[in-house]
């Protein structure tokens, strides 16, 4: 795996892998209703990372983005239909995060905590609403800012 999650076990990387798939399922399925342009979208922007992304890290974002739609299907079988239930479990799946991002260097912590999040908002952005206006209902509003996920903070200005 890429040098910068090199010091992570492999149970950790592939949380942090995970956390694409719970991410899309929370706010995709925050008001009941996994729309398919919410899915799509979800894919579309991780396959953008994989071009688009932080270079160093081109090999998780493969990975991610070679897995997220059979792990979409793989956690939605095994995850409660009831949206209350899933999606306490889908947070504390997520909150998982917290020690692994944590113990990364805080560049990578932060580029990974500011991705989760951007994912969260622009699959929210992604159905619904008049000419995408109105679009974040108030079950998505709940869960896009990924408050389980406590925020990595990074200025490399503060380095210098």
């Amino acid at each position: 795996m890429d040098q910068k999650l090199s010091s992570l076990s492999l149970e950790a990387i592939a949380k942090l892998k995970d956390a694409h798939a719970y991410i899309t399922i929370l706010i995709a399925g925050a008001d009941g209703n996994i729309d398919k342009n919410e899915l799509a979208w979800a894919e579309k922007i991780v396959q953008i990372r994989t071009y688009t992304g932080d270079e160093s890290m081109q090999e998780f974002h493969d990975a991610v983005n070679a897995e997220l739609p059979g792990k979409i299907k793989e956690f939605m079988a095994s995850l409660p239909t009831d949206i209350k239930t899933r999606s306490q479990i889908v947070s504390d799946k997520l909150s998982e995060l917290n020690p692994i991002l944590a113990s990364l260097d805080p560049s990578t912590g932060a580029y990974l905590y500011k991705g989760y999040v951007s994912l969260a908002s622009r699959i929210a952005k992604a159905s619904g609403g008049i000419l995408a206006f109105f679009s974040i209902g108030p079950e998505e509003k709940k869960w896009i800012g990924l408050p389980m996920i406590d925020p990595i903070e990074y200025d490399p200005e503060e380095e210098e």
